[in-house]
């Protein structure tokens, strides 16, 4: 169980943080003030979030309302499929990176869609392999506090389907997709269901998606949130805490919430979203949020645990919490650092010789130079030859590693951006159509207006080879807007 060292290294790079919890005993301006490790460990001790005891050398099966039903609905969709009869089923998916807010706005989705009266059937389906989960410490951590079992055997990955994803479209009601709202290509022969989305608008699922939300916040579970709450019956709608950065500062759940806290949801599911929406948005930072961001935690908090305290603190030291176990990446080699947050797909072209391109985009907290000081030897050549075998293993003809961290000598906000197109063996493109290709690329990102692009060189000061190109910047420009624009490329490319 891979990630069990990566929750200590997180709880060991914890700063501290406190939470104010008012007491009944102290006078009206008084408050106790209690560690991060007292909210947790208290949340422990009322059962939210000690499902097993930890054993690195056991598999451990969770005990919470949420992960029995998540099991036994995971294992009926299955047992469906396998029989043919799977046609009254929507499979609701996050994106491919399988971050906590997809993972979260999928089983909340589909949870939802089952205790409709009358019940919709639907299973969460992770669009990533079940040993690639263990590579995103916070998911683990925030599994473990909702007391779900070990690796994830509760929530159903793609490796575990029994059919194709292109093969299934017949066989299935349809799709919802959160977290993203174009569905991937191996999924183009299904029917889109239902679409709630953050990010920019692409245009699919118009015509049969209901619902069909795509607006901003910062965490698509805020949206799923309200959603749920609103259609799920017997969710009685807890008021809102008033959204103005200064008011939550101080405000607390109080009497709206102690009238409003029945609601048919699990608490370890209220808790996780409320965990999900905290570290999308930077703990209710008022940078960070949308209002439907505060509307839906202080929903979400009127049902928790911690519903007398104050919500934008409890917000921070959760915040604080999973961020620290994001960032316990120090065991991580290159491989894993690419597979850990990689999001591509088969993009179609306008060549006659190869109709489809494979582009993917690996996103990583670790620069590169960091990177290559993993390698076995050090290398930037090794680096490349990692990255060569993995988009191998994967059919990937273009690869974009994106890095973003902090420049240990300025302090500064850093991102850099690696393109490689491959060629010349398996089913790659030959020289010259790869090197068209990669000119097309290298181009766009050149001429895509950021500011103050640097070529990136190697530490060696060698040239980098044919078909490779890194640059550094600042500036706020990540996957988010550099995948539309390469996949444009792609998309216009002749060959």
């Amino acid at each position: 169980m891979r990630w069990l060292p990566l929750l200590a290294a997180s709880a060991l790079s914890l700063a501290p943080a406190t939470v104010a919890l008012p007491a009944d005993s102290l006078e009206p301006c008084q408050q106790t003030v209690i560690s991060l490790s007292d909210l947790l460990d208290e949340q422990k001790g009322q059962g939210h979030g000690t499902g097993f005891v930890h054993n690195s050398e056991e598999e451990h099966t969770g005990t919470g309302r949420l992960s029995q039903w998540s099991r036994q609905n995971k294992d009926d969709f299955l047992e469906a499929l396998r029989n043919n009869n799977a046609d009254d089923y929507i499979v609701v998916m996050g994106n491919e990176a399988g971050d906590l807010d997809s993972l979260v706005s999928a089983v909340a989705l589909s949870f939802m869609y089952n205790h409709l009266d009358p019940p919709q059937k639907a299973v969460a389906l992770l669009q990533t392999e079940q040993d690639a989960l263990d590579l995103r410490p916070e998911n683990a951590l925030a599994l473990h506090y909702a007391k779900m079992s070990s690796g994830h055997r509760d929530l159903l990955t793609a490796d575990e389907l029994p059919i194709k994803p292109v093969d299934m479209g017949h066989r299935i009601k349809g799709i919802a997709l959160v977290d993203h709202n174009v569905p991937r290509s191996d999924w183009s022969k299904a029917r889109i269901s239902a679409i709630i989305d953050h990010h920019e608008d692409r245009g699919f699922g118009n015509d049969t998606a209901n619902p069909r939300i795509v607006e901003r916040s910062g965490s698509c579970s805020s949206l799923v949130t309200r959603y749920v709450l609103d259609n799920l019956p017997g969710a009685e709608k807890a008021f809102p805490v008033p959204p103005a950065y200064e008011m939550l500062e101080s405000a607390a759940a109080d009497g709206a919430a102690e009238s409003q806290v029945r609601a048919p949801l699990p608490q370890e599911l209220v808790e996780l979203l409320l965990r999900t929406i905290a570290i999308d948005s930077s703990g209710l930072d008022k940078d960070s949020r949308q209002l439907v961001d505060v509307q839906s935690a202080s929903r979400l908090f009127a049902r928790s645990s911690w519903r007398h305290r104050k919500l934008k603190e409890v917000m921070d030291t959760l915040d604080k919490d999973l961020k620290a176990s994001r960032r316990a990446l120090d065991g991580l080699d290159v491989r894993s650092l690419l597979r850990r947050d990689w999001k591509g797909d088969s993009i179609p072209t306008q060549s006659k010789k190869y109709p489809h391109i494979a582009l993917g985009f690996a996103s990583s907290p670790v620069s590169l130079e960091e990177q290559i000081n993993r390698t076995p030897e050090g290398t930037a050549p090794e680096w490349f030859a990692i990255e060569r075998a993995w988009t191998a293993e994967i059919q990937a003809d273009v690869s974009v590693a994106l890095t973003n961290f902090r420049d240990h000598k300025t302090g500064e906000k850093t991102r850099q951006i690696a393109l490689v197109v491959a060629h010349g063996y398996g089913k790659r493109l030959h020289e010259g159509s790869a090197n068209r290709l990669f000119n097309q690329l290298r181009h766009a990102i050149e001429h895509a207006g950021v500011k103050d692009l640097d070529k990136w060189h190697r530490p060696d000061k060698k040239p980098l080879l044919a078909r490779r190109a890194v640059y550094q910047y600042q500036g706020d420009y990540s996957r988010k807007f550099w995948r539309p624009i390469l996949e444009n490329v792609v998309k216009e490319w002749e060959g």
